[in-house]
């Protein structure tokens, strides 16, 4: 395996500060995938070109967040005469032979069958997805789109300490499918497979050639053909059940945004399946109703009132959430104002209230510790603004790390391992710890429940203008995520760059405790809302939020990627 030398291995990609970019800009979780977003913005293209081409770069250097073998969803917003909102849902789809139960061993659930193997794989739709979003709203041919992720395979990426650590999670399941270890691991001299080394590289040979069959035959070889059947083979093969029907099938879903206001501002959120929307426009509603601040303010009320207020809503997720297209999912009542101030109206503002006291009926069983979040950064986010205001807010994913860890033999895709995102047992946690109800058990043809939230928060004094487009990875932490780095921006009027990387903390119901990653809050404000009844648990920083952001009084954009993780920003000078 080839060495980068250690000079180029060690320099870490750093967040440009708060220098504003002039032009358009980017933020995406790896360096070279916001560099080929700000090349598609420098040849004259616009957001959606640069986000298609930050996407499929992704999908080739951080094959532990996302890749051809996922799926996603994006908000966008484009100018023009008559503007154009619209949210995009290409997330995978269950199998058509998937069962309720066929997770579960004499009535337990089986975690490591719906994250490992071939049964965890639903149809993947990031390639149609991405194509259909570049065809329908991009500039640029599309061979200009993939020319940097093809580049990115040929030439290869450097392993980091990122890839390391998530490969090293992964080595078990990663070792059990020949393409996956033989791309993504290295041959120690016992003959066993382990981690490469910092700085190796990761040459993707086959997934060159894929990326170019699709710039110049776009998505058809991938869904039908000697691609197409390569996939349900390969899953098949590893014990799955997708069959080439499936495949051919699959269809991408445009819908219409869920629409919210915070203080005066307007945002633009994903309807399910996607529980973000609903859950950033509940809290926030929640908050406003309460009166108190937001979770920005550190105060002990305002955080009180925001823990209280994820306890509700994430009982809401579990109680109505699934597939608009399989479920009625009553999406007018949950973000309606008499029901947001039922929320708020059960919330005990000096005492914390104890999950399990508010156990929905169809929920009511003994709940396993759920655990900390599983997958803390896996999934990735895309942000983008260009110069003429077009935006893109883009979250991707294969799901856990390295996804099902089966490649499809001879094409270089990694395929997801999206059926975890199902109640395989309602009550039981999934891989995030996240609990489900009935609405999302498994069922054939069916969307899994998402968290993601891209999200695209617009001007107070020009609604019709973007200000901030967000959104982070994270499982069941994203939503909360995005609310709080909303909060920092509009509440605590930070910068972009120091919004994203500030504290944060985390409730979903389950389990019955606060997550803190950092230092959100001091001593004092802790012993006080300990005093209230919440038990807090500090855990390993999540999320990688990507944020752009244009200040209404300059227009300048600046663009900033999480701290916690190795992505930089781009954009036009």
């Amino acid at each position: 395996m080839t060495r980068l030398t250690p000079l180029l291995l060690l320099v870490s990609a750093v967040a440009l500060g708060d220098r504003p970019f002039l032009g358009g800009a980017a933020a995406a979780a790896h360096p070279l995938a916001s560099a080929a977003a700000k090349d598609m913005l420098d040849q004259g293209g616009n957001a959606v070109d640069a986000a298609v081409a930050a996407a499929f770069t992704m999908a080739v250097v951080g094959p532990y967040h996302s890749g051809l073998g996922g799926g996603g969803m994006a908000m966008i917003h484009l100018t023009g005469a008559t503007p154009t909102e619209r949210s995009f849902d290409f997330r995978e789809v269950s199998p058509r032979k998937a069962t309720r139960a066929m997770f579960l061993v004499d009535g337990v659930f089986d975690q490591k069958k719906s994250t490992d193997g071939g049964l965890a794989i639903a149809v993947p739709g990031a390639v149609k997805g991405y194509l259909e979003l570049h065809a329908k709203y991009g500039k640029l041919p599309r061979a200009k789109v993939l020319a940097p992720a093809i580049n990115a395979a040929t030439t290869g990426f450097a392993v980091t300490p990122k890839y390391r650590d998530f490969a090293t999670k992964r080595l078990e399941c990663l070792s059990s499918d020949e393409d996956a270890r033989r791309i993504f691991l290295t041959k120690l001299p016992d003959g066993t497979w382990g981690v490469p080394e910092l700085g190796a590289l990761i040459v993707q040979k086959d997934l060159a050639a894929t990326l170019t069959t699709l710039a110049a035959k776009g998505d058809a070889p991938f869904y039908s053909g000697t691609m197409a059947k390569a996939v349900v083979e390969s899953v098949q093969r590893a014990g799955g059940l997708m069959t080439t029907e499936d495949l051919a099938d699959f269809k991408t879903r445009w819908r219409e945004p869920l629409e919210g206001h915070y203080r005066g501002y307007r945002f633009l959120a994903m309807p399910p399946p996607s529980a973000g929307g609903i859950a950033l426009i509940q809290t926030l509603g929640i908050i406003e109703a309460l009166g108190v601040k937001g979770p920005a303010s550190k105060e002990v009320d305002a955080l009180h009132g925001f823990i209280e207020a994820l306890r509700r809503v994430y009982i809401d997720r579990a109680k109505y959430l699934g597939d608009p297209g399989q479920v009625d999912v009553p999406v007018a009542m949950l973000t309606s104002k008499e029901h947001v101030a039922q929320l708020a109206a059960s919330i005990d503002v000096k005492h914390a209230t104890r999950s399990l006291a508010l156990m929905p009926p169809e929920l009511a069983q003994p709940v396993p510790d759920a655990g900390p979040p599983g997958g803390p950064r896996n999934t990735t986010h895309i942000s983008v603004i260009d110069a003429q205001g077009n935006a893109v807010a883009l979250t991707t994913t294969i799901n856990y790390y390295f996804g099902s860890c089966v490649v499809a033999k001879g094409t270089g895709v990694l395929l997801n391992d999206e059926m975890d995102d199902f109640a395989a047992k309602p009550g039981s946690p999934n891989v995030f710890g996240v609990i489900g109800g009935e609405p999302n058990a498994v069922a054939g043809g069916k969307i899994p429940l998402s968290s993601m939230s891209p999200t695209l928060v617009f001007q107070k004094e020009r609604p019709g203008e973007v200000m901030l487009a967000v959104g982070a990875p994270g499982g069941s932490t994203i939503p909360v995520t995005v609310l709080q780095t909303m909060s920092y921006v509009l509440d605590g009027e930070l910068n972009v760059t120091r919004a994203v990387g500030s504290g944060r903390l985390h409730h979903q119901w389950m389990p019955d405790e606060v997550w803190i990653d950092s230092a959100v809050m001091d001593p004092a404000t802790v012993r006080a809302l300990e005093a209230m009844g919440h038990v807090f648990k500090r855990q390993p920083a999540w999320g990688d939020v990507e944020a752009v952001m244009v200040d209404p009084k300059t227009g300048l954009h600046t663009a900033a990627s999480d701290p916690r993780n190795e992505g930089a920003p781009a954009g036009q000078r």
